[in-house]
């Protein structure tokens, strides 16, 4: 069974699905706010909280987000970019001897925002690159700069 909730962060409202106990998807969204009770949702949405007051700079939530395997090749070598770091988009495709676009494309289809940090990789040649959230690139160029980079 898959539970979700929706919340309030300072950029938007926020969506978390969670299923055995792990969050499954996380997402900025226009939907009005879900309460929850369940407690792997609430700690997942109490550290999204801490993230964004400044008090956490790293999660310890279990995330399993669905994707190929090469998209979770990616997002694992995303999981090690440290808050207040970036990488190209460059860097992380010569790490797996793939192609910067290949590395793009997974970055947006990234179903756990935040918890992998793909806001923390940028292009080269365009500012920042995207960011696959209904608030797009403005979304990524404020939790850039909320992590000072």
């Amino acid at each position: 069974m898959i539970n979700e909730c929706i919340f309030r962060t300072p950029l938007a409202n926020m969506l978390l699905k969670e299923k055995s106990g792990e969050i499954i998807h996380a997402s900025f969204t226009r939907k009005k706010i879900i309460k929850t009770v369940n407690k792997h949702l609430l700690n997942a949405q109490k550290e999204i909280i801490q993230y964004f007051s400044g008090t956490r700079k790293s999660f310890t939530i279990k995330i399993n987000p669905d994707g190929t395997v090469y998209q979770k090749k990616v997002w694992r070598k995303l999981l090690s970019i440290k808050y207040g770091q970036t990488k190209y988009y460059s860097d992380i495709a010569n790490l797996l001897k793939s192609s910067p676009r290949a590395v793009g494309n997974a970055c947006g289809c990234n179903p756990c925002l935040i918890f992998i940090p793909c806001h923390r990789v940028i292009s080269k040649s365009v500012k920042n690159g995207g960011f696959s959230t209904f608030g797009g690139i403005v979304h990524k160029n404020m939790l850039l700069k909320k992590e000072k980079i």
